[in-house]
C-alpha cells in the first residue's frame, strides 16, 4: 500500500512506527488503496488544529486507525497508557478516531466531488505492543488491533473494511479506483501544507543559530587585532559580530562606542546588547550619547553597516572620538561592499581607501550567509550579480514572484495577507518593505480590513523587536534589520532597470528575508 509519506514522521512513537511498517507491506489485489501518516486536521470538532495517526483511504471507505503503544489501562471511564515512565493519562482512542473520521468527511463533502454522494466510514484503535482479550459496550473487537492481528495486519484491515461497509447499512456503496484518487490528492496537501511556512521558519532559526556561532572565530581574530575593516555581503553575519566584539571588550572594562546610521538599526542594537556602560549612537546623536556618557573619548570604536559612513565628515568626526584616533586607537568596521550607494548618505568613493591607510588595519571578509536560505540567496545573486556568501542554510521555499498592474497585485496582495494570517505564522515575523512611505503604496489601497492588521513602523515601535504584529516599513529604514518572512512591494523587477539604475533598493529589501520572500513586481 502507498503510505504518504513515504517515510514515516520522526516523532518518536515506536508504535506508530509498527503500524506504518505493516500499512506499506499491505496489499490489495482488486485496488490501491493509500494511506496518510499523521495527517493535520483543520476542521476537528473538539479542537482548533486535530490530528489522526493515520487514515486509509480504500475502494471500502474512508477510515482512521487511532494508534496507542504501551500497556493499556481503563478504569472508572479514564484511559491511560503504562509505559518506561509509568501511568498516564490519555484520550479515548475510539472517540478520538471516531471524531476524526467524521471531520474529514465533513471537509471531503464540502470540497472534493465523488461518484458516491455517501462516502463510507469508518474507525479502529491499533495497540501494536498489547494482546486484547476485553468485551466493552463501547467498541467491538474487529474495530480493534492488538500485537497478533499487527502480525496479520493484510488480513485485519479487510476484516475491518468488511466489518464497516458489510454490517453497517449507511456503507453498502463501494469507492471507485476515481474516488480514492480524488479524496487523496485532496488529503496529500491537508498533509503536506498544513504549518509550512511556520515548519520553514523554525528550521531556518535552527541552522542559524549553529551557523552564527561558527562565526565566533572571526571575533578572535578581531580581537588580535586594533584595527580590523570586515567586509562582508547582507546577511553574513557583520551585525552579531559587532555586538559580540562590543560584549567582549565591555567585559574586559573597556569603553565602547557603536556607531551606525539609522537610528532604528540603533535601537535593534540597544535591545541586543542591554547595557549602561555601552554608548550606541547614529551620527545625528552622537553628540547627546556622549553627553550622557560622560566622556569625551572612548576606547573602542565600533561601527556597523559602514558602508554608510563612507564619507569623510562622518569619519572625522568619529576620528576625534576615539582615543588615538583611527592611526593609533582600536576600531572596527563592518561594511557590505556591494552596491548599496546613497540609501542613506552620500557615500565618498576615497573614504575606504582613506580608512585602509591608518596603520595597517587587518582586513577580513566573510564569506558565510547565515541569515538567507538557499533560494532566497540564489534569487538575490541571480537577480542583482551581487557576492552575499556562500549558502548554508536549508533549501526553504522558492521565492514566490509576482507581476502585473497596481490593481491586480493589489488583489495578489490581499489575498496572500489573510492567507498568511489565517497560517500558524507568528504575524510578527512578517514584514512589508516598500521604496515608499505606506500612503503611496499598494498597501494603502487594500481593504479596510486587511489594512487594520498591518503596523507602519516608526522610530518608537522598531524599538520593540520581535515585533507582534505585521509590519510595515520603507526598505531605506530597515537597512541593518531582517524578519523571517518578508513581501516586498511597489518595486520595478530587476531585470527591468537600465544597467546605470541602482539596484540598491532591490538588494536590500530582498536579502531582509530570513526564510521566505514574496516579491510584487509592478509593470
Amino acid at each position: 500500500m502507498k503510505v504518504v509519506p513515504s517515510r514515516p514522521h520522526d516523532n518518536e512513537s515506536r508504535a506508530e512506527q509498527l503500524v506504518f511498517d505493516a500499512l506499506a507491506i499491505a496489499e490489495f489485489g482488486d485496488h490501491h488503496p493509500i494511506a496518510f501518516h499523521s495527517l493535520f486536521l483543520t476542521d476537528h470538532e473538539k479542537k482548533r488544529i486535530g490530528e489522526a495517526d493515520f487514515v486509509v483511504v480504500s475502494k471500502y471507505g474512508l477510515f482512521v486507525l487511532e494508534v496507542k503503544g504501551g500497556g493499556i489501562s481503563f478504569v472508572d471511564g479514564v484511559w491511560s497508557t503504562i509505559g518506561r515512565n509509568g501511568t498516564k493519562k490519555i484520550q479515548d482512542p475510539f472517540m478520538q478516531a471516531n471524531t476524526a473520521v467524521h471531520a474529514i468527511d465533513a471537509k471531503i463533502k464540502k470540497l472534493v466531488k465523488t461518484h458516491e454522494t455517501r462516502i463510507p466510514i469508518g474507525y479502529a484503535a491499533v495497540f501494536p505492543n498489547i494482546i486484547w482479550a476485553q468485551k466493552g459496550a463501547e467498541w467491538d473487537r474487529e474495530m480493534i488491533c492488538d500485537r497478533e492481528d499487527l502480525r496479520n495486519f493484510n488480513h485485519w484491515l479487510k476484516e475491518l473494511f468488511e466489518y464497516w461497509n458489510c454490517q453497517r447499512p449507511a456503507n453498502d456503496n463501494l469507492l471507485s479506483q476515481d474516488d480514492i484518487e480524488a479524496i487523496s490528492l485532496f488529503l496529500r496537501p491537508s498533509f503536506e501544507l498544513v504549518q509550512p511556512l511556520f515548519d520553514h521558519v523554525k528550521q531556518v532559526e535552527q541552522d542559524a543559530v549553529k551557523l552564527t556561532e561558527d562565526q565566533y572565530h572571526f571575533v578572535d581574530i578581531a580581537m588580535e587585532n586594533n584595527r580590523v575593516i570586515c567586509s562582508g555581503g547582507a546577511g553574513t553575519g557583520k551585525t552579531f559580530l559587532a555586538a559580540e566584539l562590543a560584549r567582549r571588550m565591555l567585559a574586559a572594562g573597556k569603553t565602547v562606542l557603536l556607531v551606525c546610521k539609522s537610528s532604528w538599526l540603533r535601537h535593534y542594537l540597544t535591545a541586543r546588547i542591554p547595557s549602561d556602560r555601552l554608548a550606541i549612537a547614529t551620527m545625528s546623536s552622537l553628540a547627546s550619547v556622549m553627553r550622557r556618557s560622560g566622556t569625551d573619548c572612548f576606547d573602542i570604536l565600533i561601527m556597523d553597516e559602514g558602508q554608510d559612513l563612507l564619507n569623510f565628515r562622518d569619519l572625522h568626526q568619529l576620528d576625534n572620538v576615539l582615543k588615538g584616533g583611527f592611526f593609533n586607537g582600536q576600531w572596527y568596521f563592518f561594511h557590505d561592499a556591494n552596491n548599496q550607494s546613497n540609501l542613506l548618505t552620500t557615500v565618498e568613493p576615497d573614504a575606504l581607501d582613506w580608512l585602509k591607510s591608518k596603520n595597517n588595519p587587518a582586513v577580513l571578509k566573510l564569506r558565510v550567509n547565515c541569515r538567507n536560505t538557499t533560494n532566497i540567496l540564489s534569487a538575490i545573486q541571480s537577480e542583482l550579480k551581487c557576492d552575499l556568501g556562500k549558502p548554508t542554510l536549508v533549501e526553504g521555499p522558492e521565492v514566490v514572484e509576482y507581476r502585473g498592474d497596481c490593481d491586480g497585485l493589489i488583489e495578489k496582495l490581499e489575498t496572500l495577507i489573510k492567507d498568511l494570517m489565517s497560517s500558524e505564522l507568528d504575524l510578527g515575523s512578517i514584514t512589508i518593505l516598500s521604496s515608499v512611505p505606506k500612503r503611496k503604496s499598494i498597501v494603502g489601497k487594500l481593504s479596510t480590513e486587511t489594512q487594520a492588521m498591518i503596523s507602519e513602523l516608526d522610530d518608537y515601535k522598531v524599538r520593540k523587536i520581535p515585533f507582534d504584529e505585521m509590519t510595515y516599513s520603507q526598505i531605506k529604514d530597515f537597512k541593518g534589520l531582517e524578519n523571517d518572512v518578508i513581501i516586498l512591494v511597489d518595486m520595478p523587477h530587476p531585470r527591468s532597470l537600465d544597467e546605470e539604475e541602482t539596484k540598491a533598493l532591490h538588494y536590500v529589501g530582498m536579502s531582509r528575508a530570513r526564510a521566505i520572500l514574496y516579491c510584487f513586481w509592478s509593470i
